[in-house]
């Protein structure tokens, strides 16, 4: 069961602890909860006659029971649908109340309403459903005798409260679809369709020891986006981002980590059939596009017990080598502190790994 986490306007009004195991198993406590303490409101207001106290203390201590357990069940290991089990538990409990005090029937019926209302918001889809049996033996239940008239009324009131289920379902359902297309908008550049720095910095989290790193730098591109504009520039950004997604397996990541930069971590762990394999085919496609435009590159590969952001500075240091050596080229970070430099992989249009196979 996916956990939902409750707000702060929530822990306003109720301590933390009754929030353990997220919004919905909090919600569900309510539910039971506030059905007891209405019991014991109406028969303070009501002071009604025939009351079986013996039942009814029956009824109080199945409340409370189901209210410790609440705590202690292991609600993240179960299905969602294992929150049936709150709207359930309060429709007997008030079953249980209004055959123990017969006058509390209907003043307790709007726990139907917010049973299914529950359903609606916290259960998988056509939750409302599978409650509307039980709650409807329920609701029949608590009249002394069940005539045609209870019957019908019966029909009308549980067809309302499928509609509400249902409606708050499907409110529910398009919230959780808006709130994932901000979350990924979030993490989206919207020019090249790349992961931006946010979304870079959370599939980063993700890289583990032997996955390659690579930065590419656009080769001139101020002086590009001087002389032919910015509207060509951004065409530019627009084409290489597409090219580099196109290149990507599904489970590697690229981002545009500012400006004319990006980053691709490639999970492949092996640099001539994965890194080398992957750059010689993106500088083919740019020189498909005939826009004129190259790009530097560098690699660095994620050694056991460094750090990614190690990593990527050295990936970075070999775009630089790369640039500083005459751009359109493409190194592969070293480890200078072992006495291992930075090497170039191609120059100026070679195919990717001739200048290391002929040394």
């Amino acid at each position: 069961m996916r956990e939902a986490r409750p707000s702060d306007g929530h822990r306003r009004y109720l301590p933390g602890w009754w929030w353990r195991g997220g919004e919905a198993i909090g919600y569900g406590r309510l539910l039971g909860s506030a059905s007891l303490l209405s019991t014991a409101a109406a028969l303070t207001v009501l002071r009604p006659a025939g009351v079986d106290w013996t039942a009814l203390t029956a009824v109080g201590g199945f409340h409370l029971v189901a209210l410790a357990l609440s705590f202690s069940l292991p609600w993240r290991r179960w299905s969602t649908w294992a929150l049936l089990a709150f709207p359930l538990a309060s429709l007997l409990a008030i079953t249980l109340a209004a055959l123990a005090v017969p006058a509390l029937a209907g003043a307790m019926s709007g726990f139907f309403v917010l049973s299914f209302a529950y359903a609606g918001l916290y259960l998988p889809a056509r939750g409302g459903l599978v409650l509307l049996v039980p709650a409807i033996a329920a609701y029949a239940g608590q009249s002394v005798v069940v005539t045609p008239q209870v019957w019908v009324r019966t029909f009308f009131v549980a067809a309302a409260w499928i509609a509400l289920a249902e409606l708050l379902n499907r409110l529910q359902l398009r919230h959780a679809v808006l709130v994932r297309q901000l979350r990924a908008d979030a993490q989206i550049d919207p020019l090249t369709g790349l992961a931006n720095r946010r979304g870079m910095e959370r599939f980063l989290a993700q890289a583990e020891p032997g996955d390659l790193l690579v930065v590419f730098d656009l080769d001139n591109f101020k002086r590009l986006n001087d002389e032919q504009g910015h509207a060509f520039g951004d065409e530019v950004l627009r084409t290489f981002g597409r090219l580099l997604l196109n290149e990507l397996r599904t489970r590697d990541h690229a981002a545009r980590s500012g400006g004319e930069e990006m980053v691709a971590l490639l999970r492949c762990r092996e640099l001539d059939r994965c890194g080398e394999t992957f750059i010689r085919r993106l500088r083919a496609a740019l020189v498909r596009e005939g826009l004129g435009v190259t790009f530097s590159a560098g690699l660095a590969q994620l050694r056991p017990g460094q750090t990614v952001t190690e990593a990527l500075e050295d990936a970075d240091r070999a775009t630089y080598c790369a640039k500083h050596a005459g751009r359109d080229q493409v190194w592969l970070a070293g480890e200078p502190r072992q006495g291992v430099p930075d090497v170039p992989l191609a120059r100026h249009g070679e195919p990717v790994g001739r200048v290391l196979m002929a040394g």
